[in-house]
């Protein structure tokens, strides 16, 4: 009986090894061709300070395999020239970050730092599928110098992550042919009018949050563009900006997410109708209050 429990349990190592193989996921990549700085704050040195934070940060990430290419191109660039780099080196996207702010005060003594940056991921082949994710990391020391290191630190993990999960969002189109662009639609209590919509199958578990942008392919090229609008549970509405004409979306298209913004503009779909809930709960509550008084006076 032991024999036949340890040959199982042998068996099962075995094979777990083989589909965790079989299921390795292959890096991708990228080169990258420097910091643009936008911020007006400092010079060549924080570039390269905020340059050196990110490689060290794109290395540690399994997903990507990147090579320094800060060498190859004076920035800022066009598309083309990033295209150009990437089919030099060999590399299906190039990588840009553009420092956009970088904000300083003193609080009791110590300087607190908040820098933001936007990444820019360009496929080599595919430059209108350009890949934008933003990220602010902050830092505190007595001494300025300190501060800024630290908040460079914690921006590059956080923009790295934000890659990372915009690279792993790929969806499609959720309903059918008839039905995948829909009439004008109103939600009064967002105060909002979406003229064209879709269902797409990402949403709030796969880590899609509202403000995203999409881009729906049809054979890997790119005919509908749009912004999700709401988060739920299965799926996200999407609200279309630009479409082809005479297009017919239909359910299986593919979804690709562009951008991520740095925070969703408002709560998922079901907590906002959970506040929403409690909201008419209250309001209820206050009518049948504001009723009993009225009775109560009447009788009087």
């Amino acid at each position: 009986m032991m024999a036949r429990y340890w040959s199982l349990l042998v068996g099962l190592v075995v094979w777990g090894s083989a589909v965790a193989t079989a299921q390795e996921v292959k890096s991708l990549p990228i080169a990258f061709v420097g910091v643009v700085n936008e911020s007006g704050y400092g010079g060549a040195v924080f570039k390269e300070q905020v340059g050196d934070a990110l490689l060290t940060a794109l290395h540690s990430h399994p997903l990507l395999a990147v090579r320094d290419a800060r060498d190859r191109l004076a920035l800022p660039a066009s598309l083309d020239a990033f295209c150009q780099v990437g089919k030099e080196m060999q590399v299906p996207a190039v990588l840009q970050v553009v420092v956009q702010r970088v904000n300083l005060r003193e609080l009791k003594g110590a300087r607190q730092t908040a820098i933001s940056l936007e990444a820019q991921l360009v496929p080599t082949k595919m430059p209108a599928l350009v890949l934008k994710a933003q990220a602010e990391g902050k830092g505190e020391d007595v001494a300025e110098g300190r501060a800024i290191a630290k908040a460079v630190s914690a921006v590059a993990t956080a923009v790295v992550q934000q890659l990372n999960t915009l690279l792993s969002l790929r969806g499609q189109v959720l309903l059918p042919p008839a039905y995948a662009i829909l009439p004008a639609t109103y939600y009064k209590e967002r105060d909002r009018l979406y003229q064209r919509t879709v269902r797409i199958s990402l949403d709030m578990i796969s880590g899609l949050p509202v403000g995203a942008e999409v881009v729906i392919l049809k054979r890997g090229q790119p005919v509908a563009k749009g912004r999700v609008v709401e988060v739920d549970y299965g799926s996200s509405l999407v609200a279309l900006t630009e479409v082809l004409p005479n297009l017919r979306l239909q359910s299986g298209d593919e979804v690709r997410v562009t951008f991520l913004p740095p925070r969703p503009e408002r709560l998922p779909l079901p907590l906002a109708k959970e506040k929403e809930y409690k909201r008419v709960e209250h309001d209820f509550a206050l009518a049948l209050f504001l009723a009993g008084a009225g009775v109560a006076f009447l009788g009087e």
